[in-house]
């Protein structure tokens, strides 16, 4: 297998976070040249070394910051990057990046995060139908990805919420789902010592989140909320918590601070839509039970015994789980147990195991 040719591809290397540290895993798994709409090498550390191939994007203004002005013009920008000369083209994808022009006889893996969300799931992200003209748009953005998802040879998805999507919209199956990796051993050394702290929110306080819908569920419940992270919203949930002293907010933590708070909190509060949840299995490994919206990747994660699922986006379903919750117990043992299936080390196992059956097949 040393005669063969191996190109990994990503959307954009900018700001490192859940998909690029897939990207990442697979990069420690495979030499090759690194293809992406846009790259910033100093960012994006483990690139760094490699050859690296940016579409032209990368030379419009101000492309490694806003890179989503571009994103009109990202089905072209990787049906121009010509991956004919490797037989292996192993791709990572929740945008466009699946349409990278490979050679007609060559292997092309992609793993989906999701299709486009905006572009297929506005339920989740609305930028692409905010008005006529985004709508407009977006309308010939979904015939150009619908027609690139035609071109992989097989599919791997990070969940089965992931795969529905893409048998729903793409009409295409998936090889197989592949959780993506959890760094379980960041958390896995927390002990728990009491529920003294009530309930914990950990990351980004951006609107699909849904943290005001956390803030509301106290708000009927009575329990006390510690919320750690920091975003665009932040100023606005604060307001919205006004005289509620059971609300407590953290701002950013380091891991030693968040872990004491793991120590002490009886369960964490996920109320996304989430392709697949990272939050959810980092609160497993740390012996957490989680209540969690019950649809999307949390659903898969959070199957019974291990905290309790809510339906409906709403406080009084919130606030509903949370009550079911309190009167159940939990192992933490056993919920770091079923943590350590989600582990980076079993992620990559299994991604080169499947690469290598599907390479082994297709030859």
């Amino acid at each position: 297998m040393s005669d063969r040719k191996v190109a990994l591809v990503h959307e954009w290397l900018t700001v490192p976070a859940g998909s690029e540290e897939v990207f990442e895993q697979m990069c420690g798994l495979y030499e090759g040249p690194v293809y992406a709409s846009v790259i910033a090498a100093e960012r994006c550390k483990f690139v760094q070394g490699r050859e690296l191939h940016p579409s032209f994007v990368q030379g419009l203004p101000k492309a490694q910051e806003k890179y989503y002005w571009y994103a009109p013009l990202m089905p072209w920008a990787y049906a121009k990057l010509d991956l004919t000369p490797y037989d292996l083209v192993l791709t990572s994808s929740h945008s466009f990046a699946h349409g990278v022009h490979t050679r007609p006889d060559a292997l092309h893996i992609v793993y989906y995060h999701t299709p486009a969300r905006s572009l297929w799931v506005p339920e989740i992200d609305d930028r692409a139908s905010k008005t006529p003209i985004h709508r407009a748009i977006a309308s010939v953005l979904r015939k150009k990805d619908l027609q690139a998802s035609k071109g992989p040879t097989h599919l791997l998805a990070n969940s089965q919420t992931t795969a529905d999507r893409l048998k729903k919209f793409y009409g295409r199956e998936v090889t197989r789902v592949l959780p993506p990796p959890v760094h379980t051993s960041r958390w896995i050394d927390v002990q728990r010592e009491s529920d003294d702290e009530g309930f914990l929110y950990w990351g980004r306080l951006i609107e699909y989140k849904k943290v005001d819908l956390l803030i509301e569920a106290v708000r009927i419940t009575g329990h006390r909320l510690n919320i750690v992270g920091a975003g665009p919203q932040e100023a606005a949930l604060k307001e919205r918590a006004t005289g509620m002293a059971n609300v407590v907010f953290h701002g950013r933590l380091p891991d030693e601070e968040l872990k004491k708070l793991m120590a002490r909190s009886r369960a964490v509060l996920f109320a996304a839509y989430e392709d697949f949840g990272i939050v959810p299995v980092e609160a497993l490994a740390a012996g957490l039970p989680v209540v969690a919206y019950g649809v999307g990747g949390a659903s898969e994660t959070i199957i019974d015994g291990y905290g309790t699922q809510f339906f409906e986006q709403t406080p009084s379903a919130l606030a509903q789980a949370i009550q079911k919750l309190e009167g159940q117990t939990f192992d933490p043992a056993k919920l770091k147990q079923r943590a350590l299936g989600f582990d980076v080390e079993i992620f990559k196992t299994e991604y080169r195991k499947t690469v290598e059956e599907i390479w082994a097949n297709h030859r």
